[in-house]
């Protein structure tokens, strides 16, 4: 299969605020094409063109984390990236465009083009803030998991063992009865 082709069939879902790989013979509702989401036209929540889907931001879990939506844009000049995190948008099929091969996405913010406007600035430092939080969420998440184990393992041992010795008593109490 040709790049082209495998990068077509290759899509991201973007359902319930997630984003999966999927390989595709037909798109389906719910079924979303990267490429053809970047470069969509947002609007705001009264229905006004504020931008266009510059990028798509992935967490480790390859669910969608934010849109980057170029703001402000006149002929090319003073645009400004913004963020838009995921539950703050809403991805729908243009009217009457379900083709497999030309498919046009439109992005809906849930709020007006000021709300949009006063979004963060998709820079070095949110970048790197972003980042550094979502490092520090993921070690406190091994942190509570490495405990909760721990915490599971243990108990496991001690019911195991009063297991045991409750089986092992059992057993003595049959074997007298039985002589």
């Amino acid at each position: 299969m040709k790049r082209t082709g495998l990068i077509r069939a290759m899509g991201l879902t973007l359902a319930a605020g997630s984003m999966s790989f999927a390989l595709s013979a037909h798109a389906a509702p719910g079924l979303y094409s990267a490429e053809d989401l970047l470069d969509s036209d947002v609007y705001d929540s009264t229905g006004e063109e504020i931008g266009e889907v510059e990028d798509i931001l992935l967490g480790n879990d390859m669910a969608v984390h934010s849109l980057i939506i170029e703001t402000g844009e006149v002929l090319g000049l003073g645009g400004r990236d913004v963020v838009a995190g995921r539950g703050t948008f809403t991805v729908v099929l243009e009217d009457g465009d379900n083709d497999f091969d030309d498919q046009e996405f439109e992005v809906i913010m849930e709020g007006t083009q000021a709300e949009v406007k006063a979004l963060p600035v998709y820079d070095e430092s949110w970048w790197t803030e972003t980042s550094q939080s979502l490092q520090q969420a993921w070690e406190n998440t091994k942190e509570v998991s490495a405990s909760a184990w721990e915490n599971t393992e243990e108990a496991t041992a001690e019911l195991w063992y009063d297991l045991e010795a409750g089986v092992e008593e059992m057993g003595d109490e049959i074997e007298n009865a039985t002589e």
